[in-house]
């Protein structure tokens, strides 16, 4: 690992990481300002659903496809983006017809018909993001990181501005059809990053459709855990954003009231929350191909892994700290809603279990450990399923009982990926 070249990239991605961040936080204020607390509930319900559209081609292909690039030899590197485009387009033809058809059942089991026209723009997302998906993977793998964080940096500013720009021409639109706003200008604004970065990588995929199979059956091998992983953990954060307004009802509060607090919690805390993954994401893009390289060579992985988390853990106590110091005006200032102060409070450390979960699942992803992790998020995400049920519900807690809930799933995920690890280090030292 070439220490000055990857410290480079890392700071780029970074500081374009943390533009695209800022951008997406002053949205998320102008959004909270204009639409309010249940409005943003809405959205948060249908952003449920779309994660949930999206994961089967966003999660585990792009983390295969840089693996499988970084560790193919040159005239072969092609072949990854050239299967996982296949493999896209198939899925394409399902999953968003699929979609459409079942919106009106998703609305009703949701308990608000309002989520529908969101929904119907998330559908044609699955295409467009499955394809930077892809292009983003061969991108890291070949350590071309500048096209996919320019792509995502067009992207975040085309949002910014088609969401203002609809919001200022359609000011009359109903509840369900204004809370969709922020999905019609998302779709616009992946549009345009897609175009962006295909322009931009003329990769020669058309020349390596014949030698696909291959690349197409050990593709989705990779992929096929981190794929699955990632899309229980969404159904189940999708059943826990559903759950959690009705879990509030049951504690006293009305249903706009509980979907206010949805809102509060996940359209405006949470998103404070993961600024750490804004250096974590960069740091896990530069490093994986780099570790998927390494996988042979014990010293040199050693050294790439101890720079990673010595880099990690003073970011992201910086941030928790920031959170807790910034509350007050956060809540004030920001957002307009003084009782996000206390909350804000009492989320600050996860701050840092979300950077560490995150960085701990990328190296466990690039050393081709997808299986066993899968395992351990499924079992992690049912446990903070029951304990947000049993918490939520009870009138002393309500949204802390939420925060409790993420706080032991973030622990025991950090927990888990440490042990296999360790148990991957001890194998590899048999098998010597």
């Amino acid at each position: 690992m070439k220490l000055a070249g990857a410290k480079k990239q890392t700071l780029f991605l970074t500081v374009i990481n943390t533009v695209v961040r800022a951008l997406g936080l002053l949205l998320r204020m102008i959004l909270s300002r204009v639409l309010g607390a249940e409005l943003m509930g809405i959205a948060e319900l249908a952003q449920s659903v779309h994660m949930v559209a999206i994961t089967p081609l966003t999660s585990g292909i792009p983390v295969a496809i840089s693996r499988m690039t970084a560790r193919a030899s040159h005239e072969r590197r092609i072949e990854p983006l050239s299967a996982g485009i296949r493999i896209v387009r198939i899925a394409s033809l399902i999953l968003i017809p699929a979609l459409w058809f079942t919106s009106p059942w998703l609305a009703r089991l949701m308990g608000d018909i309002r989520v529908l026209p969101s929904i119907w723009f998330s559908a044609p997302c699955i295409l467009v993001l499955g394809y930077s998906a892809v292009y983003n993977g061969y991108c890291y793998g070949t350590e071309q990181s500048f096209y996919p964080a320019m792509s995502e940096l067009i992207e975040q500013i085309a949002r910014l501005v088609f969401s203002l720009v609809l919001i200022a021409f359609l000011r009359h639109l109903s509840a369900p059809w204004m809370a969709s706003v922020p999905v019609a200008g998302t779709l616009a604004a992946e549009i345009i990053g897609l175009i962006y970065v295909i322009s931009a990588v003329k990769a020669p995929v058309k020349r390596a459709y014949c030698c696909t199979e291959h690349s197409t059956e050990q593709l989705l091998r990779l992929a096929a855990p981190a794929t699955l992983s990632r899309l229980l953990q969404t159904l189940l954060r999708s059943i826990t954003a559903v759950m959690i307004p009705l879990r509030l009802q049951s504690s006293g509060l009305s249903a706009a009231e509980a979907t206010a607090q949805l809102g509060m919690l996940n359209g405006m805390v949470m998103p404070i929350l993961m600024l750490p993954c804004v250096f974590t994401s960069a740091l896990s893009m530069v490093s994986l191909p780099k570790v998927a390289k390494a996988e042979e060579k014990p010293g040199e992985l050693r050294r790439i892994l101890g720079l990673c988390v010595s880099a990690l853990i003073p970011t992201g106590l910086v941030c928790a700290g920031a959170v807790y110091l910034l509350a007050p005006f956060l809540s004030n200032r920001i957002y307009r809603l003084a009782e996000l102060t206390e909350l804000f409070r009492f989320c600050a450390p996860m701050t840092l279990l979300f950077a560490l979960s995150h960085l701990t699942a990328s190296i466990l992803s690039a050393l081709g450990q997808q299986k066993r992790s899968m395992y351990a998020s499924s079992f992690v995400s049912i446990i903070t399923l029951g304990l947000t049920w049993l918490w939520t519900g009870d009138p002393a807690l309500r949204l802390r009982g939420v925060v409790l809930a993420q706080y032991a799933g973030q622990l025991l995920t950090i927990l888990f990926s440490v042990l296999l690890l360790f148990l991957w280090r001890r194998e590899r030292h048999y098998v010597r």
